[in-house]
């Protein structure tokens, strides 16, 4: 037995590793500690023919009550950060919130917008995450990542421009193409006016409920054609506050669905198929998800 194989588990329950703290178990489950362990993981699936699947902090996913039959590669122990005249370097599985803790830190500017976000680096770059005006694409110089091919796991090096970046878009989301680690090009500024700004953020997030209730956080994206956030049309068709199970459009947020309690996953996706059925029957506009289902879904 290898080391990767002697750290993979079996059965293991995915809700408690989700923002939504919702979903069954993963058949394997694996939290490799090193980049070559990532790489290892990936090389097993492939060599046993078992879907995988990289999960980060959890944010932006759905996860079937009967759970994922595949592998489950969890990022939470790739966590190191270095700073240097290069600038910030951070492995995937680093939170976001961390990153913009070590930059104010080092009184390095750009990651303010991203105070308050959910869920990990790599989980950030796959949907090119955005709060506040701000984008991740704006501040990577470049990204160290794992590329699956047929027989063969192959590491690679992609610029700023290499990455397809556009609105809650990446390559990530296109190709076989996993994040390891990424690099940032940050500038110095001053400190007190970075940490005002990280403070706002945090602030509002918080006063807008977003930390109440377990939740994915958006579950549809903007369709900036139509003229109006998503969250804005739902808003006015008076879905905030219906139910189903305990599974709820937030009244603080109609973009948001948050989990009042003990809601299944089929909650979820069925208050997720209703707001799409009302949305297009009343106004003829297809919203678009951005929170990904994983396992056994119909839409997959």
């Amino acid at each position: 037995m290898n080391i990767i194989e002697s750290i993979i588990q079996r059965s293991v329950p995915l809700a408690p590793f989700t923002t939504f703290k919702i979903g069954g178990p993963a058949q394997y489950f694996v939290v490799p500690g090193t980049i070559t362990q990532f790489r290892q993981a990936l090389e097993w699936a492939l060599m046993k023919h078992i879907p995988f699947f990289v999960m980060g902090g959890g944010a932006n996913v759905l996860v079937h009550d009967t759970g994922y039959a595949g592998l489950i590669i969890n990022t939470g122990k790739l966590s190191r950060i270095t700073v240097s005249a290069r600038g910030m370097h951070a492995e995937c599985g680093v939170p976001v919130d961390t990153v913009v803790d070590e930059s104010l830190r080092y009184s390095l500017t750009g990651l303010e917008f991203a105070a308050g976000l959910p869920g990990t680096v790599g989980g950030a770059l796959f949907m090119n995450a955005r709060a506040y005006t701000g984008e991740f694409s704006r501040i990577v110089h470049e990204v160290q990542c794992l590329e699956v091919g047929h027989n063969e796991i192959r590491e690679r090096t992609l610029k700023k421009d290499e990455i397809n970046f556009s609105y809650k878009k990446s390559i990530f989301q296109d190709r076989k193409l996993f994040v390891s680690s990424v690099r940032f090009t940050l500038l110095k500024g001053s400190k007190s006016v970075i940490q005002k700004s990280i403070e706002k953020n945090r602030k509002n997030r918080m006063d807008a409920g977003q930390y109440t209730f377990p939740n994915a956080g958006c579950i549809f994206k903007n369709d900036y054609r139509v003229g109006r956030p998503a969250g804005a049309i739902i808003d006015e068709l008076g879905l905030k506050g219906k139910r189903i199970g305990d599974a709820e459009v937030y009244a603080k947020h109609a973009n948001f669905i948050v989990n009042r309690g003990s809601a299944q996953a089929v909650d979820v996706y069925a208050l997720i198929r209703h707001i799409e059925d009302e949305v297009l029957k009343k106004t003829g506009i297809h919203l678009q998800r951005e929170i990904i289902l994983l396992g056994d879904w119909d839409d997959n």
